[in-house]
Formats: structure tokens, C-alpha cells, sequence
């Protein structure tokens, strides 16, 4: 697993067997955690002008491809195990909104592609200059309907994102979640509420799920907003909710929040942002707050998994470190 992209891979526990899959050396790679045999590996070299974003294993004959053809268009794959793609979806042709802004699709392990009842649901949206003006009913999602051969977005962004101000570029980073009931729940940065939609996209709920350590959110000046290192400190500094994960095994979610810090010390030192505090929010399958935990200093992830027995950690530091952190939560993840 060395120099892989803690960002990119997948951990998935199956009934009988725990698989890995992870892109290395323009391959996905599939592993079985049990027997530590890798059972196949997709060579993406032949897709010509092509930019990967995420995959999705079903099974050897399915694997999903988020990805950018020809530097602008939105294509989702479908390929099988020997690298032949067999179906593929132009993102870009599906969409029916008119709006003044850049689209995008995406998929990544806070925002996965998921596949239910024959439909796969992944990230669909737009990106404004930033202090641009967002009207209302800007969609979140996409769902490509594979027995119909159809897409449709789904969802809103919130009422955040409509007030014409920049909290930097992680604005976008938004986490989606599906519970066990088919829900989609999605977590916004900048938003204390998390909102919850129905399987095919109906509205069902906003539930207010604010942290004790974010007062409020602070956007960017007017005069800064495509000013990179401002845009960056937003990003390592500002406070503001990180990743939604869901711990389908006890009917939780667990909300990351990341604390406001400081840029300079006392001395006039840059503080080190991998230093910066933060917490996790658990809550039930209500949304409802239980406890908010306090984490470790010094003690920043690159990646976190839910298994079946606690929070798993990739701590930042040495890419070629296999390192993992482990964490249980009493009596709150049994």
C-alpha cells in the first residue's frame, strides 16, 4: 500500500471477505484484506486524454469510473476486470439546468459513488466565481438510472451558499452519505444544518447540528477572493465541518469538525495547520446530538473508515507509513 492516495481508496466489508480497492500506477487494484491476494487489476493506459476521480467495485464485471474525457466532459465508466469498457455515460448531456457556472462531477471517499436498486448516485454540481451570485434550486446530485438509461439531479445547495460570499474553495467539499432506510443526508461546510433527502431525490428534512466549537463561519474579503494564499488559509485555518461518515452498524453518523486556528503564533511563527484542533460530532439516527468528543492534539488524519468495531485513522505524515489509529467511542459506538 505504499505511496497510494489515502484520499482514493476504498475499504469495503463484505459478508465473507474485506476488499480493498485503490488506483496505483494508473491501475485499479483490487485486494482481498483477508487472504492479502490481489485479485485483479484494470489498466487505465488506454483511455487516452483522461483524468481519473474515483472508482466503485461491484463486482469484477462492474467497476464504475468517475473521470474528465477530453479535459471537459463528465463521463462515468463501466468496465469490467480485463479494462473493457462496455457502457458509458456523457454526464454532460444529462443535464437539464441552465446555470451560469462551471458543472462537475465528482466522487471521492467522503462523497462516494453509490449504487442502489439499479441507480448510481454520485456528485453533480456547480462551481461560481467566487462572490458570485447563487440563485436557489442549484442541485447536489446526480442519479444515473442504468435500466432506463437516464439521469436526473437531485437536491439544493443551502441557504449558505445563496448570501453572495467566499469561504474558500472547500465550499465545494461537501459529504453525502445514504443510511440505512436509502436516505441521502448531506453535510455542507459552511452550514450548521444537515439535510436529508428521500431515494429519489423529495426533500425530506434540515436538521440543526451545531458543534460547540464554531461560533460562526468566516468568509473571505471581497478584495481576496482569487487571491490564492488567502483561499489556502481559508481552507488550513478557518473553521468549518469536514467529513460526514456514517456508521451503518450502530445507526450513527459522526460529524468531523475542524476548529478555528490561529495562522501565527506568538513568535511570529506560521503554526503548522496538521496541529490544528478537532472534534467529532456523534449523533444519532435522528441527527440528534449525543456527545461531541474532543480529539487528540497533534493528531490530524489523511483518512478515516468505519468498521464494524471502531474509527480507523490514517494519521498525516509518511505516505509509505502504514500506520492506522484506532478509536472506540463509549458507550456511543458499541
Amino acid at each position: 500500500l505504499s505511496g497510494i492516495n489515502f484520499y482514493q481508496y476504498h475499504f469495503d466489508q463484505r459478508m465473507k471477505e474485506d476488499l480493498l480497492t485503490f488506483k496505483k500506477d494508473n491501475k485499479i487494484i483490487l485486494i482481498n484484506s483477508n487472504s492479502r491476494v490481489v485479485e485483479f487489476e484494470i489498466n487505465l493506459d488506454n483511455l487516452g486524454d483522461f483524468v481519473y476521480r474515483d472508482h466503485l467495485y461491484l463486482n469484477k464485471d462492474s467497476v464504475f469510473i468517475c473521470s474528465i474525457l477530453n479535459k471537459s466532459e463528465m463521463f462515468i465508466l463501466l468496465m469490467k476486470a480485463d479494462g473493457e469498457i462496455y457502457q458509458q455515460w456523457n454526464i454532460n448531456k444529462l443535464v437539464k439546468k441552465n446555470i451560469a457556472a462551471y458543472f462537475y462531477i465528482d466522487s471521492r471517499y467522503a462523497h462516494p459513488m453509490t449504487f442502489i436498486q439499479n441507480k448510481l448516485y454520485f456528485q453533480a454540481s456547480y462551481k461560481f466565481k467566487p462572490g458570485a451570485y447563487i440563485g436557489s434550486g442549484v442541485p447536489i446530485e446526480m442519479v444515473l438510472d442504468l435500466q432506463c438509461n437516464s439521469g436526473h439531479q437531485i437536491g439544493e445547495l443551502p441557504d449558505e451558499y445563496q448570501q453572495g460570499f467566499f469561504y474558500g474553495n472547500q465550499q465545494w467539499e461537501y459529504s453525502r452519505v445514504i443510511n440505512n432506510k436509502g436516505e441521502l443526508v448531506f453535510s455542507f461546510p459552511i452550514s450548521h444544518d444537515i439535510y436529508v433527502f428521500s431515494e429519489s431525490g423529495q426533500f425530506i428534512k434540515a436538521t440543526r447540528c451545531k458543534s460547540h466549537f464554531i461560533d460562526k463561519f468566516k468568509p473571505i474579503g471581497k478584495n481576496f477572493t482569487n487571491d490564492l494564499s488567502s483561499i489556502m488559509d481559508a481552507y488550513n485555518y478557518n473553521a468549518q465541518y469536514s467529513e460526514l461518515l456514517y456508521d451503518r452498524y450502530n445507526n450513527q453518523y459522526l460529524r468531523i469538525v475542524l476548529h478555528n486556528l490561529g495562522k501565527f503564533g506568538e513568535n511570529g511563527k506560521i503554526i503548522d495547520f496538521n496541529t490544528r484542533p478537532w472534534s467529532v460530532m456523534v449523533l444519532d439516527e435522528n441527527l440528534q446530538l449525543i456527545k461531541e468528543v474532543l480529539m487528540p492534539g497533534n493528531n490530524f488524519w489523511k483518512r478515516l473508515v468505519i468498521s464494524d468495531q471502531a474509527l480507523m485513522l490514517k494519521p498525516t505524515g509518511n505516505d509509505d507509513s502504514n500506520e492506522i489509529q484506532v478509536y472506540k467511542f463509549q458507550p456511543c459506538l458499541h
